[in-house]
């Protein structure tokens, strides 16, 4: 018998594309990788637009979570990687999940961490056996366009360096019961 312990999810879904649109969207380089994002910059959703993302995610987390629940858009930003941009190791603080939304890209840049990469790695003498063979390290998520994958926002996760993508992220509180 096998059991997977401690698992963490991710959801990946199809998502139309012409649904989703930001307005007033301004970019400005951020973080250490000096990758054009509005991360920081007011965005704004109509909220035909927020309730379908939040319908999309709603559907892919029932997989999962089988009670009554509420979620609520906390953020949305647009990244655009231009000319060998990325992002580097980061989370989601102060949000309960995350996504990405792949607008315009060829095969997705993003890789996931295993939370315990650190510990699991410092037991082991020969990490290659952990890495390959026991339990990964890092997961690279194979996402096209049009598709969103939804994830617990501690879960750590880096893009790659690429050229000539766009994508669309953000956050989501979820509530167990109906805000008032």
């Amino acid at each position: 018998m096998k059991l997977d312990l401690f698992s963490i999810p991710i959801y990946v879904g199809n998502i139309d594309l012409d649904k989703i649109k930001l307005k007033k969207v301004k970019v400005k380089r951020q973080w250490l990788s000096a990758t054009e994002s509005s991360h920081d910059c007011y965005n704004e959703i109509s909220e035909e637009c927020s309730k379908y993302i939040l319908n999309t995610i709603t559907t892919l987390l029932n997989y999962d979570i089988q009670r009554p629940y509420y979620l609520s858009l906390a953020a949305i930003w647009q990244n655009n990687y231009i000319n060998n941009d990325y992002q580097e190791r980061h989370a989601h603080p102060g949000s309960d999940f995350s996504f990405i939304i792949y607008k315009k890209v060829k095969q997705s840049h993003t890789v996931f961490f295993n939370p315990a990469m650190q510990l699991i790695e410092s037991y082991y003498k020969q990490v290659h056996i952990v890495k390959n063979v026991l339990i990964d390290s890092l997961f690279k998520v194979e996402c096209r366009e049009g598709q969103i994958v939804v994830f617990p926002s501690f879960l750590e996760h880096m893009v790659l360096k690429h050229n000539n993508s766009i994508t669309i992220s953000g956050n989501v509180n979820i509530q167990e019961s109906k805000p008032v």
